[in-house]
């Protein structure tokens, strides 16, 4: 069967990611975005995401991968424009109710499928917002399935994201859970994340806040040399937005949101910034009590780690 060529059009090629590491902000611009005008709900698909995961482990072919990923999507898409999946619950990210018009979903259930779908996507060209995680590692082969896609990568201080992840116990056992989507493969008799993929005998030497810290430094360098490799062209179709700035300076980083995906606020806009309460104003107290309570269970090698990680992420301007 090797004379198999698969094959898939997309549905759309009107797709937006917002991307970034887990709890980088990627859920505070989620309803922002969607308040835009001719724009969709925010999606999820966790085991969408799972394509590029698999791939980067070379478990999936990037012909395969491609084309998953291309299948995959234009589900999603046509799912979205007749109701299906929708979800209902309020405080969900993808809900209908952090819509602008939660109302036209709801319509939809009642409208006609099939081809007539079709065409209206067609016409209206709706933008397709969809969360991904570690969108920019992988960003080749979401490029290869769309390459006109645009990413908004989101960009957090690394002390907050420990913190973030300590409150998850990301740092023990949580990915051997059911809950957790994160790929994970047996390493010694072990269950480890993907993410430990090349350093296993490090990552299981360590526990806690430092295993935190080891994975976050690992993530934020895959992100950077994939951005590094990328063409060109791929590169002006990535915008990257800090999630400090985004709270603080809340109305720059609109602008420069809406200049990049060719989308204009809406009326919405502002009952959407006001749920998510921005802008606001950064309590610096809070932030360094953080560290504080880092720097007393991290050891002394990864919290120097850490302290590196938060001088780069504030002195320089590197695609992490």
């Amino acid at each position: 069967m090797d004379d198999v060529v698969l094959a898939k059009e997309n549905i759309t090629d009107n797709i937006v990611f917002i991307s970034g590491l887990t709890r980088s902000g990627k859920a505070l611009l989620c309803p922002i975005l969607s308040s835009f005008n001719n724009t969709e709900k925010v999606s999820v698909n966790f085991f969408l995401e799972q394509i590029p995961f698999l791939n980067s482990l070379e478990k999936i072919s990037d012909e395969t991968a491609t084309y998953l990923l291309k299948a995959g999507m234009n589900l999603m898409v046509y799912d979205n424009a007749i109701g299906r999946n929708a979800n209902f619950r309020p405080d969900d990210y993808t809900s209908i109710w952090k819509y602008r018009n939660p109302m036209d979903y709801v319509r939809r259930l009642f409208q006609p499928d099939g081809d007539c779908v079709i065409n209206e996507l067609n016409d209206n060209k709706k933008l397709f917002p969809m969360m991904v995680h570690n969108g920019l590692w992988h960003a080749n082969i979401w490029f290869q399935a769309f390459p006109l896609l645009k990413i908004i990568h989101m960009q957090r201080c690394p002390s907050e994201i420990v913190y973030s992840w300590m409150g998850k116990d990301y740092g023990d056992d949580f990915f051997s859970s059911s809950r957790s989507s994160t790929p994970t493969y047996v390493y010694e008799g072990k269950l480890v994340p993907y993410y430990a993929h090349g350093w296993e005998e490090q990552y299981l030497a360590c526990a806690g806040v430092d295993r935190i810290i080891l994975m976050i430094n690992k993530i934020r360098n895959y992100h950077q040399d994939s951005y590094d490799k990328l063409d060109s062209n791929y590169k002006e179709r990535i915008l990257f937005v800090r999630h400090k700035s985004m709270l603080t300076e809340t109305e720059k980083n609109l602008l420069r949101i809406s200049g990049f995906i060719g989308v204009k606020p809406s009326d919405d806009t502002a009952r959407a910034l006001m749920q998510e309460r921005c802008p606001r104003v950064i309590n610096v107290e809070e932030k360094q009590s953080k560290i504080n309570e880092i720097r007393q269970k991290a050891s002394l090698g990864t919290y120097k780690l850490l302290m590196d990680m938060i001088e780069q992420f504030e002195t320089t301007d590197l695609a992490i």
